[in-house]
């Protein structure tokens, strides 16, 4: 390891001068080695620094055997550099960190939780809890103690010890290495074994607010916003209320009875559509059956609708075969091809098997049974070549 990591003694740090140790090839960039570097990894949930080296853009910042390398897309024309860290991303990821440490303590105190994983992504952190179920007032409660915890401004300490300290500290965790163990320790609170960058007090936080929570395996998945990326989630909500507010002229407080209204009028209304739509296609039928002549007791009924819902059409055979003596063949023709084919009980013919039978000519796949079949083809401009290749087959049994 040649590279002197001063993000360890101080994460605040965002200018610094180096050497250049070496320049490796990784992939189609240059990995460049320095002798010293304020840039952070990727490791540990944490996200790799970005910046830049003299006027390099760093696209990303990895370990690699030992070495750390600042990931450019040129050759550097100078041994010694300036690196400049972006200290948006770096200090967001500091708040995102440490309230992670505060609120995997806070699981721990209430519900007797360990943090089985944690991530942090560009919009949310992610921890996986190690217990069975949760609430909204659970929540409420990991909220509450986690920001207390915040508010109360405690300092956060960071510390290489020995293995001899490590047996008289309360871990939250045990570390997975055997020296240079590094200690994030907030008071009365949390001590962890952690190599990430953390702000130097809670306040710095700002405030903690869990977002969702679901159930995965071993436990609980949690997204949570910390600090900055918390406001920005605040400002975005608050502008959807305020905009709900407008649209139904209510009071923040009134949205979820306005919508709970507009929800049950919406299903009332389409109760009411649904049974207008069933008997109107329930008159289709009735006059189609009038108009259409039977051929030898039988009456094929063949019909291709331009642009019209599948399932009107579904309903539509289903109303046609109430009628003995009847076989549908309904298609819809709009991107593809969607069909369906369906007799009344009283006739002894596969439909199924007409089906498939004729299923290539419009590329297709479906299926059913001996009365129904149903599926849909790509070669919605054979569609009618289709409907008469069945409509041969029905008449030839």
């Amino acid at each position: 390891m040649r590279t002197e990591r001063l993000y360890n003694d101080d994460p605040y740090l965002t200018e610094f001068h180096a050497e250049v140790v070496e320049i490796l090839p990784y992939e189609d960039k240059c990995g460049i080695v320095l002798n010293r570097t304020a840039f952070y990894p990727a490791g540990g949930g944490q996200p790799y620094d970005m910046g830049y080296i003299n006027d390099k853009k760093i696209y990303e910042v990895i370990e690699k055997d030992g070495e750390l390398l600042h990931i450019i897309d040129e050759q550097l024309s100078s041994s010694e550099v300036i690196g400049y860290v972006d200290w948006g991303r770096r200090f967001d990821f500091m708040q995102q960190h440490t309230g992670q440490h505060i609120l995997s303590a806070c699981f721990e105190k209430l519900f007797n939780g360990s943090t089985d994983s944690f991530h942090m992504g560009k919009d949310i952190v992610s921890i996986e809890i190690n217990i069975g179920s949760f609430s909204i007032s659970d929540a409420e409660r990991i909220e509450n103690m986690a920001n207390d915890i915040i508010y109360s401004n405690l300092p956060v300490i960071t510390r290489v010890v020995t293995g001899e300290e490590i047996r008289s500290l309360p871990l939250r965790k045990m570390p997975t290495v055997t020296e240079n163990i590094r200690i994030v320790a907030i008071r009365d609170v949390d001590y962890s074994p952690c190599g990430g960058t953390h702000v130097r007090t809670t306040g710095e936080v700002g405030m903690i607010k869990i977002k969702s929570w679901e159930k995965c395996k071993g436990g609980i998945r949690f997204a949570f916003v910390c600090g900055n990326r918390a406001i920005k989630d605040y400002s975005k909500g608050n502008s959807i209320i305020q905009t709900l507010c407008e649209k139904f002229s209510v009071r923040d407080s009134e949205i979820v009875g306005a919508i709970d209204k507009m929800l049950l009028d919406l299903k009332n209304t389409e109760r009411q559509l649904n049974n207008v739509t069933h008997e109107l296609i329930k008159s289709e039928a009735a006059n189609i059956i009038r108009e259409q002549p039977t051929a030898g007791g039988i009456r094929i009924i063949k019909r291709i609708y331009e642009s019209r819902n599948i399932n009107d059409i579904k309903l539509l055979a289903q109303y046609l075969t109430q009628t003995p003596g009847t076989i549908a063949l309904l298609a819809c023709k709009n991107d593809n091809a969607q069909v369906i084919f369906a007799r009344s009980e009283d006739i002894n013919i596969d439909m199924n098997g007409i089906f498939k039978a004729v299923l290539p000519v419009i590329d297709g796949k479906g299926g059913g049974n001996s009365r129904t079949a149903q599926g849909g083809g790509v070669r919605a401009d054979r569609l009618e070549e289709f409907m008469n290749n069945a409509g041969d087959m029905i008449i030839s049994k």
